[in-house]
């Protein structure tokens, strides 16, 4: 057992985000002093929460810590409304194995690498629609739509329908301020509209991702996946995205010239952009020990993605930015539930930085950092706005379309 000093009482998560652009200063303490701790969860249950980077690696990886059983019927809850069961993040091998097998076939190297362009499109568009103001939102502007129009044009969803969508997803993936209801309400509208385009994409294939899916003739699974695709892929886009480019605006404002190859910049905003809570979620079904503590058999584990990634066991000065870190980051996962849209999230991530930083030279905050405040009921926080300017200061002159330095870049 561990001899850790637990708090008095567990702890009510969300914890409240007290630092701009970094994880709630709770989190330090659990690593040194707690680090498998009794939390209660946003639905009022309780569980227990992993806040260091080796027992995350362990929790997200031991097979005893159950996906499905979350969904089990009176499984303790982490957030309003029941998980539904059968989708690639409620799911245990073998069944997850083969989702995972099917979706990773739907998206394929070559697929994703052809949506470099259309993505850089999209971000290009989204830039000439603010970039002769004086200032914008980077939210509202570019990080929300930008994430929604690049799912729409993978799955293949109409873009008139991407503000249903969007609140679909922001409900579904919400860990507080939504009742129950309205969660389960939102589920059954997404699958139900999924299972319709799905049917669509059936009988009149095209190139997008429903179609891919569908082609083996399993509507159920297809389904299954289009809708996980389309929750998570927006979500934590949005996320990705805001947060990345916050962190580099309160540390100096984004690299001009944009690096020749990006990716050890990318992967270092991907763990220091994970600044909600960002929990994964897993189940005991049998006694296990995590960091020396014993979680009970049907007990939840929640893992904290957001405090793993900033273990001062791990990586030296851990609030700094510092590309080429070893070891690797735990933002996308880690086990047999590792992000299969990881080199996609890469690419959009990546080519959304780029157009901003090559587009927008001068890119500042037009807002103190204290007043950067996270959406309230998202896991993975991202700013509710980020407030924006460009150029030399005092400077009106904005980059307009005609000048674009171009967001195509190399592959990440």
């Amino acid at each position: 057992m561990s001899d850790v000093r637990a708090p008095a009482r567990p702890p009510r998560l969300p914890f409240p985000a007290d630092r701009p652009a970094e994880p709630p200063a709770r989190y330090a303490w659990l690593r040194r002093e707690c680090p498998v701790s009794r939390v209660r969860m946003p639905s009022g249950d309780l569980g227990w929460l992993v806040s260091r980077y080796r027992d995350a690696r362990f929790a997200l990886s031991d097979r005893r810590l159950s996906k499905a059983a979350l969904t089990e019927p009176g499984a303790p809850r982490i957030r309003p409304g029941t998980l539904p069961p059968g989708l690639l993040f409620t799911t245990d091998p073998p069944e997850h194995t083969a989702l995972r097998i099917r979706a990773t076939a739907a998206l394929t190297r070559t697929r994703t690498g052809g949506l470099r362009a259309a993505v850089a499109g999209i971000a290009e568009e989204l830039v000439d629609g603010f970039a002769a103001r004086a200032e914008a939102d980077l939210v509202a502007d570019f990080a929300r739509p930008f994430a929604m129009r690049v799912m729409c044009m993978l799955l293949g969803v109409p873009l008139g329908d991407r503000d249903r969508f969007a609140h679909w997803a922001e409900t579904v993936l919400a860990v507080d301020g939504h009742a129950p209801e309205d969660v389960e309400r939102a589920q059954r509208d997404l699958m139900a509209y999924t299972a319709a385009l799905v049917t669509a994409r059936t009988a009149v294939p095209s190139d997008d991702l429903v179609s891919a899916l569908a082609r083996d003739g399993d509507d159920a699974t297809a389904v299954s996946l289009a809708a996980t695709f389309l929750v998570t892929g927006y979500e934590t886009m949005v996320a990705a995205v805001a947060n990345a480019a916050l962190t580099l605006l309160i540390r100096g404002g984004l690299p001009t010239p944009w690096p020749a190859d990006p990716r050890a910049l990318i992967e270092e905003l991907l763990r220091l952009g994970t600044f909600g809570d960002a929990l994964r979620s897993r189940r005991a079904t049998t006694d296990v020990t995590v960091g020396g503590v014993v979680v009970p058999a049907g007990d939840v584990v929640l893992v904290s993605l957001a405090s793993a990634n900033r273990d001062e066991t791990v990586f030296t000065e851990p609030d700094r930015l510092l590309p080429g870190r070893t070891p690797r980051h735990l933002g996308f996962g880690h086990g047999a539930h590792y992000c299969p849209g990881a080199r996609l999230a890469r690419v959009e991530l990546e080519t959304a930085l780029r157009c901003l930083a090559t587009r927008l030279p001068g890119l500042r905050l037009a807002m103190a950092p204290q007043q950067v405040v996270p959406r309230a009921g998202s896991a993975e926080r991202p700013p509710e706005r980020l407030t924006v300017r460009w150029g030399p200061p005092g400077d009106t002159d904005r980059v307009g379309p005609a000048e674009r330095s171009g967001c195509g870049g190399r592959a990440v």
